[in-house]
């Protein structure tokens, strides 16, 4: 079969489980066709006969056990399919597992990374066309101050988002987050350099966002991001990853700046009572004190 593999579209590599002294799974890959470089961006040669901790040693801090994940997805289904943005290559990959046997397997992997952002993109363009006859691009879809997308953008992309749930079971989260005590920070030190901060805030956010996601600015202080593919558990280390740059952030100012905030898993409810579930989350963090993140 292998003499085929190199004239398929997809990355196609064959791997064997290899389980360590101390029963943590690793991966070898004992077999890679030439689509495997396109994807990796390295030589086949590079990965052959290594343990997939040694060509990627930053698996081994990552908060996904990619060797344990893909060989219990292979041991477990004839065929098993995972999709996840991948950050080490700035993909957005689908895998397929299968052909299991003796501790090999084989993973077939497809970039939809382009296919993931054009839907975006294509909202993006409905938006502009509507708009164009009156107003600027800028005006249909970006806030003038920070550049993020406006909350009209925020609404029609948690809807496109809703889409994909009910048609293809894709999960996603919102994050709201809020700056605390902003009206004291505006009194303080003024409104330009209070919107300073609101643009320096709303840099992270973009920083710390992937490429599938979209992010926006709610309100005066108020920012919203939708973390499309993952679950609560994931968006939770996310937004506490976003949380510590903001804090950091402050503390080079020698300003105490925070955020509290929300992040709800979508559940198929209307985008009515899903922004409103948000809300109200938002608001009884912002009565607990500084810095209160609700789920």
């Amino acid at each position: 079969m292998k003499e085929y593999l190199d004239y398929l579209s997809d990355a196609i590599v064959q791997c064997k489980i290899e389980k360590e002294a101390s029963e943590k799974i690793d991966i070898e890959v004992i077999y890679a066709n030439k689509q495997t470089e396109l994807l990796m961006n390295r030589p086949v040669k590079d990965i052959l006969n290594k343990k997939l901790t040694y060509v990627f040693p930053e698996l081994l801090n990552s908060i996904f056990d990619w060797p344990k994940i893909l060989s219990e997805a292979a041991m477990t289904s004839d065929h098993k399919i995972i999709e996840q943005y991948i950050t080490r290559f700035e993909k957005f990959i689908r895998f397929s597992i299968f052909g299991f046997a003796g501790d090999t397997f084989y993973i077939a992997m497809q970039d939809l990374t382009e296919k993931k952002e054009m839907k975006r993109l294509l909202l993006e363009r409905e938006r502009e066309i509507t708009h164009l006859e009156n107003e600027l691009k800028s005006k249909a879809n970006v806030d003038m101050l920070t550049n993020l997308y406006n909350f009209q953008f925020m609404n029609e992309s948690i809807k496109s988002s809703m889409q994909s749930y009910v048609e293809e079971s894709v999960n996603f989260c919102l994050l709201v987050l809020d700056i605390d005590d902003f009206k004291k920070i505006n009194k303080i030190y003024g409104t330009d350099r209070a919107d300073k901060i609101i643009q320096d805030v709303a840099a992270i956010l973009s920083a710390n966002s992937r490429k599938i996601d979209v992010v926006g600015r709610y309100g005066n202080d108020k920012f919203m991001i939708i973390l499309n593919s993952v679950d609560i558990d994931i968006a939770k280390i996310m937004t506490e990853k976003i949380k510590m740059e903001i804090e950091n952030y402050g503390f080079n100012l020698n300003s105490n700046l925070s955020v509290c905030g929300s992040i709800v898993e979508y559940a198929g409810e209307t985008i009515e009572e899903f922004i409103e579930k948000s809300e109200n989350l938002t608001t009884k963090a912002q009565s607990m004190g500084r810095g209160i993140m609700l789920s």
